[in-house]
């Protein structure tokens, strides 16, 4: 069977820290990609010199255009009918090159995810990750889902779309625009690929809350679940601690995810508290779906 080659494109701003890592992963792949290009939007660190240093194609923005508008100017730079969007800081696993191409023949045409790994070295790293990244876990088979993240996103380069360009969300806007054009959205968790976010700390944590919640807001129109759409304008399920459950059945069957779960349950509880705070302040006004600034988070 003849390969099928596949480009790699990275947004990247001051990410000088996880980028290493990120493509001494897909060197190592098998089939490695075509191509790899990393999309500095305005970086102040040395992103640029890091990626130029372990052989990718570095394309510049100038700044301002955010995870959107970089995946938007790497996109036009591609020359593989294939292009895998990865953030800067998620480490393809073994095996993942091989798996998209894997998937890219078995489901022509569509959008495709791969899942998600993670480690952290605190307490509150780990509860970063267990908060919002469990849905990504490794489980069951290949299937048709409403949304994936644009962590990692295969996309076919004809696609007719483009993300938006704008701070938070970006990649739910993606997802309706692709079902709204008929498009398939397969999450594959037979590969996958490592978020090593850098996040420890509780600072860390709220910074993270506050981006998601802006996100899941500026979303809110496209949500179709009346129940969903409900507890996203009123986020009282946080303060209920309703998806902690949830989360735990997701971590079956692994009994030392599911055993670190426990170890940080009064974490988990104190976060799903303060994403709950982060949530209510949208809950009388919502920032627009589409453009906009990057919103100064209090």
């Amino acid at each position: 069977m003849a390969e099928l080659p596949y480009s790699v494109v990275i947004p990247a701003r001051n990410a000088a820290v996880t980028l290493p890592r990120v493509l001494q992963a897909l060197a190592a792949q098998e089939p490695a990609p075509a191509e790899v290009i990393v999309v500095d939007d305005g970086s102040t660190d040395s992103t640029a010199a890091v990626a130029e240093a372990h052989g990718a194609r570095v394309v510049t923005t100038g700044g301002g255009r955010f995870a959107g508008g970089a995946r938007n100017a790497g996109w036009e730079a591609v020359t593989s009918d294939v292009v895998v969007f990865l953030d800067a800081d998620v480490v393809p696993g073994s095996g993942w090159g091989g798996g998209f191409v894997k998937a890219a023949r078995e489901f022509p045409g569509a959008l495709v995810g791969c899942a998600r790994t993670f480690e952290a070295d605190t307490p509150w790293g780990w509860v970063c990750h267990l908060q919002v990244e469990t849905p990504f876990l490794p489980r069951g088979a290949p299937r048709e889902v409403p949304f994936l993240s644009g962590f990692c996103l295969l996309v076919p380069r004809e696609t007719p779309l483009r993300w938006d360009e704008s701070y938070g969300g970006e990649d739910a806007l993606f997802c309706a625009d692709a079902l709204a054009a008929g498009m398939r959205l397969v999450f594959d968790p037979r590969f996958s690929a490592a978020h090593e976010h850098e996040r420890r700390t509780f600072a860390d944590l709220r910074r993270q809350q506050r981006r998601l919640a802006y996100g899941l807001a500026r979303a809110l129109p496209l949500e179709t679940g009346r129940t969903r759409r409900a507890l996203r304008r009123l986020p009282l399920h946080y303060f209920v601690l309703a998806r902690l459950p949830v989360v735990y059945r997701r971590l079956a069957p692994d009994q030392e995810l599911r055993r670190r779960f426990m170890t940080l349950l009064p974490r988990l509880a104190v976060a799903e508290w303060t994403l709950g705070a982060s949530a209510l302040r949208y809950a009388t006004r919502r920032p627009a779906l589409r453009g906009g600034s990057q919103p100064v988070f209090e």
